[in-house]
C-alpha cells in the first residue's frame, strides 16, 4: 500500500511539473500578441493564432498575413510574413527590423509602440 501511495504521489508531482512547464511556451507566444504602430504610421496586429495584419500608412486596405516566434517558441524575436516572404520583418524589444543581421547588430531599428 505504501509503494502504491508513493507511486501515485510521484505521478502527481510529475504531472503537475509537466503542466506548469507547458504554460511557458504560451506566455512566450503572448509576449508578441498585440497591436503595434511603427514610427512611420504602419500598423501591425499579431494574433494569438499566429495570424496577423499589416496596414501601411496612407492605405485603406489591410493585408492579412502570418507571424511566428523566430526559430522556436522561446525565441526572443518574432518574424512577420509579407508578400510571400516568411521573414519580411523581425520584431524584438520594441523595434522592427527588415533584416536579421540588422536586428542582431542593433542597426536600422524602426521604433514600435504597443497601441492595445
Amino acid at each position: 500500500m505504501k509503494k502504491l501511495f508513493k507511486l501515485s504521489a510521484t505521478l502527481v508531482v510529475i504531472a503537475a511539473t509537466m503542466m506548469s512547464c507547458g504554460g511557458g511556451s504560451n506566455s512566450s507566444n503572448n509576449e508578441f500578441v498585440g497591436k503595434y504602430e511603427d514610427e512611420f504610421g504602419n500598423k501591425f496586429e499579431l494574433r494569438d493564432d499566429h495570424t496577423a495584419t499589416i496596414q501601411f500608412a496612407g492605405q485603406d486596405n489591410v493585408n492579412e498575413t502570418m507571424w511566428g516566434n523566430g526559430p522556436g517558441e522561446d525565441s526572443p524575436f518574432a518574424t512577420i510574413s509579407y508578400n510571400s516572404n516568411s521573414s519580411y520583418y523581425f520584431m524584438r524589444d520594441g523595434h522592427l527590423y527588415r533584416y536579421r543581421e540588422d536586428m542582431n547588430e542593433g542597426r536600422h531599428a524602426i521604433k514600435l509602440k504597443r497601441v492595445d
